[in-house]
């Protein structure tokens, strides 16, 4: 699972594979858990015996841990199986993080909550505080807490503590001690919910009072309709999937400057993670993206140039007219667009210099910034910007200029590629099923030291929306549609479903039926300009203007698979003649 948080909100947790938590603030907290059974105390560091996974509705991360007996099972949310789950939970305009820890074994046991840089801890029955500030709320008073320094010194203490003779939750304070453990019985088959806060909130909620954990699970997922969807029986590819957009989701709403956006690589992190939102329908978190991304965009006061960040925002908001409606205003963009088209055409070198230098960049996002105007109504600009155009494309003998994030929507072929080498993975044929197979059960690929990242989040879904809808422009002046690029033969008799994909000026979905090894092609746009509909990778002599239909394509011819058949039972495989009587193998 990568990192927890809410839709517009800044807090941003990690939970890491063994169903600790991470808060990364000056000086980082963290809460770890451990559970005492009938032969020793197993903490979540003990990674041998925890397992996870994610709910029915692939989102919420479980992580079960084994002790003798059964499991236990925790849930985070913020907002948290033994079995824990865990959520971010929204809260009055604010949030807090919500673990429930559920006992499935058929005897007691006892959970340790261990609280990492929490600072000193009182207990108050089922409250504890730092300082007059309740960091802790739970639905069972702690039987015992104990201070230390240290995981190591925590964990020890709790091993040599004899539990079973404290029948008291009493109030403890250790000043000296930011480290601290707090052990709590769990009878059979009942659970403990712990708040925990996020945000230095004056009260915490009532536990009851708070979503469940089915209720965020669904709330993303009504999130998630608001946008693309894609619907298949490949359950690792809804998981990955929810993981991707509910990160860059979350992450639209961090600061630029916020430890979710360092990444350690050479790709613009935050230009592709905005065309990933708009590519899957989330226009309204590519826009705020967009505007953070051009706040922060360096100023060059004392230099006649604009920075590569400005540029990419141009290009951005180009890429943004294609899937926002055309009724939507960009008023508020328009004074800072004059101003970064004066600066653009005055960093411009001279027709004596302009062989000299790469201005690659420049002539792309005065194209974009061409259609732009044209879209706000400014013509008679526009005109004068494709005037200047003209005369530098002759100078630098430029007429065709790739487009700066080209090799991440151009085609799914090449996007797939491009996520590849950013996994370092070694196939000469890379498909779909060898990026998710790196991918482990919550949905999550570990890059580098984290569990997740935004370059990831974003090039797999620009990799997704490619192989299952493509959009390029014909020289006709035609939208081509291309559904179904990333198909291969695995995927015969496997029901697709793609809905709500934007496209231009409108919406599209499609759905993919089987009829033996024919598939039937059923779709439906919505938009105001003239399409055309095309599934090259499942029948090239295809194509349709028509916007919306149905069609039977031509039969797939399954992969061939040869097996084995041996006439004994022998470990030792005997040799067959092809002419034999018995047969060697069968497709």
């Amino acid at each position: 699972m990568p990192e927890l948080g809410i839709l517009g909100n800044h807090v941003l947790l990690d939970l890491d594979s063994s169903g600790n938590l991470t808060w990364p603030n000056v000086t980082p907290q963290r809460l770890c858990w451990g559970v005492g059974a009938d032969d020793r105390w197993h903490f979540s560091e003990e990674r041998a015996s925890i397992r996870q996974s994610v709910d029915s509705n692939e989102i919420t991360t479980i992580t079960r841990m084994r002790v003798p007996g059964g499991d236990i099972t925790q849930r985070v949310e913020p907002g948290g199986d033994i079995t824990q789950r865990v959520e971010v939970i929204p809260w009055g305009g604010q949030s807090v993080t919500k673990l429930e820890f559920y006992n499935e074994t058929p005897i007691p046991v006892a959970i340790s909550i261990m609280l990492l840089n929490f600072g000193p801890v009182e207990v108050n029955s089922t409250i504890i505080r730092n300082d007059a500030k309740p960091i802790i709320a739970s639905s069972k008073a702690p039987r015992m807490i104990i201070n230390g320094s240290g995981y190591q010194d925590i964990t020890n203490q709790i091993m040599n503590a004899e539990i079973e003779a404290l029948t008291t939750s009493a109030s403890s304070v250790n000043e000296s001690s930011s480290d601290n453990a707090l052990i709590f019985p769990l009878p059979h088959s009942t659970k403990l919910e712990i708040i925990v806060n996020n945000e230095n909130l004056d009260n915490l909620p009532d536990i009851e009072r708070l979503p469940s954990f089915t209720d965020v699970s669904n709330g993303w997922l009504k999130h998630f309709e608001s946008g693309m969807e894609i619907q298949t029986d490949d359950n690792r590819l809804a998981s990955v999937l929810n993981t991707a957009r509910r990160h860059l989701l979350i992450g639209s709403d961090q600061e630029i400057t916020s430890r979710f956006w360092d990444v350690d690589s050479d790709k613009p992190v935050l230009p592709l993670a905005a065309l990933a939102l708009m590519a899957w329908g989330f226009t309204d978190s590519a826009k705020k993206l967009i505007f953070k991304y051009m706040e922060n965009s360096p100023t060059n006061l004392f230099k006649n140039s604009v920075s590569k960040e400005t540029l990419y925002a141009l290009c951005l908001w180009q890429k943004y007219l294609e899937f926002c409606s055309q009724e939507e205003e960009l008023e508020d963009i328009i004074p800072w667009l004059n101003e970064t088209v004066h600066q653009l055409l005055a960093s411009l070198p001279s027709k004596r210099r302009l062989k000299k230098r790469d201005i690659t960049l420049e002539i792309v996002s005065l194209r974009a910034v061409i259609e732009i105007l044209i879209f706000v109504q400014q013509k008679s600009l526009a005109s004068e910007l494709q005037s200047r155009l003209v005369d530098i494309e002759e100078v630098t003998e430029r007429k065709e200029t790739p487009y700066p994030f080209g090799k991440y929507t151009d085609s799914y072929q090449i996007a797939i590629a491009t996520l590849g080498e950013y996994l370092q993975i070694q196939e000469n044929s890379l498909t779909l099923d060898h990026i998710l197979s790196k991918a482990d059960q919550t949905g999550s690929l570990i890059t580098d030291s984290r569990q997740q990242d935004p370059v990831f989040s974003a090039l797999f879904l620009l990799a997704i929306r490619a192989g299952f809808l493509q959009e390029s422009k014909l020289s006709s002046g035609e939208k081509q549609i291309q559904i179904a690029s990333s198909y291969n033969p695995d995927w015969i008799g496997v029901g697709i479903q793609v809905k709500n994909a934007p496209i231009s000026s409108g919406i599209m979905g499609y759905a993919i039926r089987w009829h033996g090894t024919s598939p039937a092609l059923l779709w439906e746009a919505n938009t105001s300009t003239r399409i055309q509909i095309n599934a090259w990778s499942l029948d090239k002599s295809w194509f349709s203007n028509d916007q919306i239909g149905e069609t039977l394509l031509s039969k797939q011819i399954p992969r061939e698979t040869a097996v084995t058949i041996h006439a004994d039972a022998s470990p030792v495989k005997r040799r067959i003649e092809p002419d034999s009587s018995d047969s060697a193998t069968f497709q």
